[in-house]
């Protein structure tokens, strides 16, 4: 038995195996003892830090016949406290078969909440009817809010998301969530964090907030979350999801295969842990290009696309592989197959402008798909900054200082890309000054770059610096520079022409 097998078998299991152990129905009735009775003597265990004292309490409260909804209810948040997350559903299940009205619709609500933690594919039709029982209820909102941030409805989603604070934690997940779908994350990693805040143990805003990393490219922050996480709740499908995809940003392929395994084996009817399980395939397969072994990439990933010709993700990692063959014709072909497939796909989009950039020396061509990754993922800073670089080289400064600038002016960035770029564009827009303020930063950080002291140089040239001009290409020169016009200009500048 695979470990993924037997944790599903505990997983499922253990429940049972803990519902069954205390219930003894018949002899708390014998003994004249109320549901009531077994809930307050639960309440003071909980008090006292004894929760599987109180938990054997409240299922013995919940199997008697006379035990209302409220019972399974409490039992339920007990549970889902202890990150029992199968109990907890079942718990919740029974709670919402006996309740109506609000409260019902909580319990459907915090029903659906944990399916989708736990990726269980009845969690949209669970949260459906959770806002058909409380349409304006907390739980339900939080839940339905989710559901429409997942479907990309992400106006609705906010709208919804707004009307769930009232249940704390969850309810600023919600919002976290709504955040993202709007693109705004920024707005979602402050959600996320006062959800956490609250509840440091609040597993949805903890995914959220490592998902919100990763998009960001802090995948490495975000596995520390997800590893403390899975080892408090090992039946959290959506953080094995999340962690694989961490992973695969940090360029551990290979690693994220476990994750993905995982969760595609615990997980009842969730198309994203397939989807999942396909990425770290592909990932692995990607991996061989950091080994310089792009002739093996190639050859899985042929094999994937093959057998499954119409997932755009084998098509995106084997046109990443030709690419890395500097092949750019045939890079070609599977990217924009890749596009045509999945035209939302950012990674695919963001790819087939690479290699029109970079390979084929098209900026103009690169330019729309870099849109439409951007549009995909406004988030992802090196997506933006290849835009820019996009539309510098395609004449286009004004839109490229525009891009740039929203990448340089986010909090923390620390790449010399976006400074480099956006001095490029200042300087083909012929603002001197403000190129040279920002190819300053840009040597700042990597120091002795022949295309930074380049741009300087010309910079300078354009201001009719010579001084300046000299310097800067003289050291573009010692680091590489064969461009014969700055060359040229350079040699006679330094025998003493001035710039006209």
């Amino acid at each position: 038995m695979t470990h993924a097998a037997w944790l599903l078998a505990l997983l499922i299991a253990a429940p049972a195996a803990a519902a069954d152990k205390p219930q003894k129905p018949a002899a708390a009735a014998k003994a004249g003892v109320s549901a009531d009775d077994l809930v307050k003597q639960a309440d003071e265990k909980a008090a006292a830090g004894d929760k599987e004292g109180a938990k054997a309490l409240l299922q013995q409260a919940a199997a008697l016949p006379t035990a209302g909804g409220d019972v399974p209810l409490r039992l339920g948040k007990l549970l889902q406290s202890m990150n029992d997350l199968d109990g907890a559903m079942d718990a919740y299940k029974a709670a919402g078969q006996k309740l109506a009205g609000p409260a019902k619709g909580e319990a459907l609500g915090r029903l659906a909440l944990l399916q989708e933690t736990r990726g269980i594919g009845e969690f949209a039709a669970t949260a459906e009817a959770a806002a058909v029982a409380d349409k304006d209820g907390p739980f339900p909102s939080a839940a339905l809010a989710r559901l429409r941030a997942r479907e990309g409805k992400a106006d609705e989603a906010l709208a919804l998301a707004q009307k769930a604070a009232a249940a704390g934690p969850d309810g600023q997940a919600a919002l976290g969530r709504a955040q993202e779908a709007k693109g705004a994350l920024a707005d979602a990693e402050a959600a996320y964090k006062a959800a956490l805040a609250a509840d440091a143990s609040n597993l949805a805003a903890t995914v959220g907030l490592a998902r919100v990393l990763r998009r960001t490219g802090r995948a490495a922050e975000a596995l520390p979350l997800l590893e403390k996480a899975i080892a408090s709740a090992p039946g959290a499908v959506e953080a094995y999801k999340e962690s694989a995809r961490a992973k695969i940003a940090v360029g551990r392929g290979a690693d994220a295969l476990g994750d993905a395994a995982t969760a595609a084996a615990m997980s009842e009817n969730d198309p994203d842990a397939l989807r999942v399980q396909q990425e770290a395939t592909v990932a692995k397969a990607v991996s061989y290009l950091a080994q310089n072994q792009p002739d093996l990439a190639i050859q899985d990933l042929t094999e994937l696309r093959d057998k499954n010709p119409e997932l755009a993700l084998a098509r995106v990692g084997l046109g990443r592989a030709y690419a890395a063959k500097r092949q750019p014709d045939q890079a070609l072909v599977e990217l924009t197959k890749a596009v045509e497939l999945e035209p939302t796909s950012a990674e695919a989009q963001y790819q087939l402008g690479y290699v029109q950039l970079i390979l084929k020396r098209n900026a103009a061509a690169a330019v729309g798909p870099f849109e439409k990754a951007v549009a995909a993922e406004p988030g992802n800073l090196d997506y933006r900054t290849q835009l820019g670089a996009a539309l510098a080289a395609a004449n286009q400064p004004d839109r490229a200082v525009e891009e740039l600038t929203k990448v340089t002016a986010t909090p923390g960035y620390g790449k010399a890309d976006a400074w480099i770029y956006l001095g490029q564009a200042q300087l083909t827009a012929k603002k001197y000054k403000d190129a040279i303020a920002s190819l300053e930063k840009a040597a700042a950080i990597v120091p002795d770059n022949m295309q930074v002291e380049t741009f300087l140089a010309w910079s300078y040239f354009g201001l009719k610096d010579s001084k300046n001009f000299v310097e800067h290409g003289k050291k573009a020169r010692t680091l590489g520079q064969k461009e014969a016009t700055l060359l040229g200009y350079l040699t006679r500048i330094e025998a003493g022409e001035p710039i006209k």
